[in-house]
């Protein structure tokens, strides 16, 4: 069965990259499967709000992982599901394309399918921001590991470990 994976396009918490990866399905398209979004590099960091998000270079597949609970603190190390976070894979097509701008541009993301993380732990390297402060003066840091994404038929794919970077924490597009 093939999927098509567009990037995670909300102020939760997404970080995703597939670049070269994956297989052409011929449309421009990647495939979605779990060889697919597997070999997916994440190296393209988005800032913006409170959280993290990662895309590949081609803008294929985008994993966000955004705070989404009242301000205040935030645990230093969170298990990830989390109420408190909001954390998936978009994939599809364009997916970091008007990401935090409120000037909206063509092309604009189009999002084939949404991965929920079902597994993860998200480490915050250095001081802990906060939400509802002001923003951050210089970029928040993070480690994800043991990533497993699913998707919505059920699929499990190990994402495995991701360096994050928000050089935006708290700034908001507006």
């Amino acid at each position: 069965m093939k999927q098509l994976l567009l990037p995670l396009a909300s102020l939760s918490v997404l970080v995703a990259a597939l670049g070269a990866c994956g297989a052409d399905d011929g449309d421009g398209g990647t495939d979605a499967g779990s060889d697919g979004l597997a070999s997916v590099e994440l190296t393209e960091d988005l800032g913006c709000g409170y959280g993290f998000a990662v895309s590949d270079k081609a803008e294929r597949a985008l994993l966000s992982v955004h705070h989404n609970a009242e301000p205040g603190a935030i645990e230093r190390t969170v298990s990830l599901p989390d109420p408190a976070w909001d954390a998936q894979v978009l994939v599809g097509t364009h997916l970091a394309a008007n990401w935090c701008n409120d000037l909206i541009e063509e092309p604009q993301a189009e999002v084939d399918e949404t991965w929920e993380i079902v597994e993860g732990t998200l480490e915050f390297v250095g001081e802990v921001p906060a939400t509802g402060d002001s923003p951050a003066d210089q970029p928040v840091r993070a480690e994800l590991s043991g990533v497993v994404a699913q998707s919505p038929d059920g699929e499990r794919v190990e994402l495995g470990d991701l360096s994050l970077t928000n050089g935006a924490w708290g700034f908001f597009a507006g």
